[in-house]
């Protein structure tokens, strides 16, 4: 949505400063570490040509990482632009003075404004939608209050579970891999093949972590992601089927190669361990510390929800003389007008166009429906004191673990280096010639000094981001609260003609078609508090909003019942002359019909007898005669 400025603040700050300040830090030593490396670069590339390039291609890859962590960490720490028109609509907003808004933020908004009538008559929260996947039941049945979580903080649990279910089948599949190669179904070559089987559990694990550590996606914030057990019964079925086929495929290339397993062992032998168990328990021990961290913030957010779902109603019938019209308008242009939130307009989600049906002799029917949000304002979410630290801590821990990956970033550059000067020696020959000597063993050394560094990056790297992450989903939520108003009434109407003035002596007259409408208004009012998670940037808050408590406000109910009813009350149904000059005018009119008819008080009262007298005889007449 575009910036729309406003002299009357929303109160909406910045909830990133301290976590871009974390950031920052980490990409300052990131740049640092990338601009030692193009420092030694340069000296290096003279002497040799192939080091420094090595070297300089490391350096940029730290350094553009590095810049890009640094500014976005600044980035975040700057001022944060909040217009008039943040946070999204709940559904499309039909507001006249909000038309350019409305069709930019289209792409975000979480309801139809038929949900949102669904979910106030229906008394029911669609934001709370079941879990899909068998594991994700299996997670909400042990977690029941994370089905009332927003999106991102219920998908980076699932995720987070997922990974742990699947490190632990990952570790029931290797063991039944061990048994299948240990006990003999593979052959003579399944016990050769069993370390591959540890290094392939290895690399699964670093990447099942790598995967549960990603961003949450915009696409991830509106929906539930599914979480089911197909993968899981595919790994152990897996487990079962590939070691006895690689240990057969493996056992026939032994036969037509004829190398023995003796000769097989003692070239392993010579090759440095890889020792995938301290991987393994280094998965175990950072999954289990990581998943502490995110429970600790998660038992939190639990303890803060109240998934209520009620609201206020008020059914009644008024026999009122107004016209129909006139009760939408009142309602449209001052009750909720009246109420709102420092003079931003209200979102209307359902726009009231009133509907009169006219029947024959000024009688008819009328129907109008409308549903509109005040302007949110934000509901602080204060979780306590401890909330803050872990989740402060778990920022730091992910940032502390990215910047020791940078480290052994930094290391495998020179270990590259070291690679290339081994094989580029002249001493060495060439590469074809140190593979068909000694002289692979001392490269092989180097090799797998290189792979431990790369690995433990990775694997540094990997819980890094997942705790990041995880401590920015806490950050970003911001709350709001809001009212929500459904209004619809329906009814019939009559006309009626009142005249007043009409007496003999009456010099002014007033005519006045009345309407007698009968009245049946249905209003429904909701205090709601949604949340949406926001970002850094242009678009810091075009994210969906969802609906996450509805209580009742019985007290604003009765307010707009009060001010409608005094509406109806005031409405004046005769014509008169407010004009002080008009009354003035009445006035010598007045005085002129008097003056016109004017006469002896004493021969107005004989006429007025004698007129008496000539009805009563003519009254006596016609009785005689129906007698007769």
């Amino acid at each position: 949505m575009a910036f729309d400025y406003g002299s009357i603040d929303l109160g909406l700050k910045n909830p990133f400063k301290a976590e871009g300040a974390v950031n920052a830090v980490r990409g300052g030593l990131q740049t640092i570490a990338g601009l030692v490396l193009l420092i030694s670069a340069a000296g290096t590339v003279k002497e040799n040509a192939g080091s420094g390039w090595i070297l300089m291609a490391f350096g940029l890859l730290l350094l553009g990482g590095g810049i890009r962590v640094l500014a976005g960490g600044i980035y975040a720490t700057l001022r944060y632009f909040v217009g008039r028109n943040h946070p999204t609509s709940l559904a499309e907003n039909r507001s006249k003075s909000e038309s350019s808004t409305a069709q930019e933020e289209s792409a975000y908004v979480a309801y139809t404004a038929k949900q949102l009538e669904e979910m106030l008559i229906g008394r029911k929260n669609a934001t709370f939608t079941e879990p899909q996947g068998f594991l994700a039941r299996l997670l909400h049945t042990f977690v029941p209050k994370l089905l009332f979580m927003p999106y991102p903080i219920r998908n980076f649990a699932q995720r987070l579970f997922g990974a742990w279910i699947s490190t632990v089948v990952g570790l029931i599949a290797y063991g039944l891999v061990a048994f299948v190669s240990l006990a003999g179904f593979a052959g003579t070559a399944g016990e050769l093949l069993f370390p591959v089987y540890s290094i392939l559990l290895m690399v699964y694990l670093l990447l099942v972590w790598r995967r549960a550590g990603k961003p949450i996606n915009r696409k991830a914030e509106r929906n539930i992601e599914s979480l089911g057990g197909s993968a899981l019964t595919k790994t152990i079925g897996l487990a079962l089927i590939v070691p006895v086929i690689a240990g057969l495929v493996a056992s026939w290339i032994l036969v037509k190669s004829r190398i023995s397993p003796e000769q097989l062992d003692i070239f392993t032998a010579e090759i440095p361990a890889l020792n995938p168990g301290l991987y393994i328990f280094s998965v175990l021990l950072l999954g289990a510390a990581s998943a502490a961290l995110v429970f600790a913030l998660m038992r939190k957010r639990l303890s803060a929800t109240t998934p209520v779902a009620e609201v206020s109603e008020l059914r009644e019938n008024w026999q009122e003389s107004v016209h129909p019209n006139e009760i939408f308008i009142n309602l449209d242009n001052l009750v909720m007008a009246n109420r709102r939130y420092k003079e931003v307009p209200n979102r209307v989600y359902r726009e009231l166009d009133p509907q009169l049906r006219e029947q024959t002799d000024g009688k008819g029917g009328f129907r109008g429906e409308m549903i509109q949000e005040v302007q949110p304002k934000v509901k602080p979410l204060d979780l306590g004191e401890g909330f803050k630290k872990v989740r402060l801590a778990t920022l730091i821990s992910g940032n502390v673990l990215s910047a020791i990956a940078v480290l052994f970033t930094l290391m495998l550059a020179y270990k590259a280096v070291d690679i290339y000067s081994f094989v580029a020696a002249p001493e060495t020959g060439s590469l074809k010639q140190i593979l068909n000597s000694e002289l692979i063993f001392p490269l092989l050394g180097l090799g797998m000094g290189a792979l431990h560094l790369l690995l433990v990056g990775f694997l540094l790297k990997s819980f890094g981001q997942l705790l990041s992450n995880a401590a920015h989903i806490y950050f970003a939520e911001i709350q709001f609260e809001s009212l929500l108003v459904y209004f619809k009434c329906e009814g019939t109407f009559t006309e009626s003609k009142i005249s007043t003035g009409t007496g003999i002596h009456d010099s002014t007259r007033s005519e006045n078609t009345l309407v007698r409408s009968s009245i049946t208004p249905w209003v429904v009012v909701s205090r709601i508090v949604s949340t949406t998670f926001a970002s850094t940037g242009m678009q810091n808050l075009e994210h969906p909003r969802h609906i996450l408590e509805m209580h009742r406000d019985d007290r604003e109910l009765q307010s707009i019942k009060t001010d409608v009813v005094n509406f109806l009350k005031d409405r004046e149904s005769i014509a008169t002359i407010t004009s002080a000059r008009d009354l003035g005018n009445a006035s010598q009119l007045h005085q002129l019909n008097q003056q016109t008819r004017a006469m002896p008080a004493s021969q107005s009262l004989e006429q007025d007898s004698e007129h008496a007298g000539y009805l009563r005889r003519e009254e006596e007449i016609r009785l005689e005669n129906q007698d007769k």
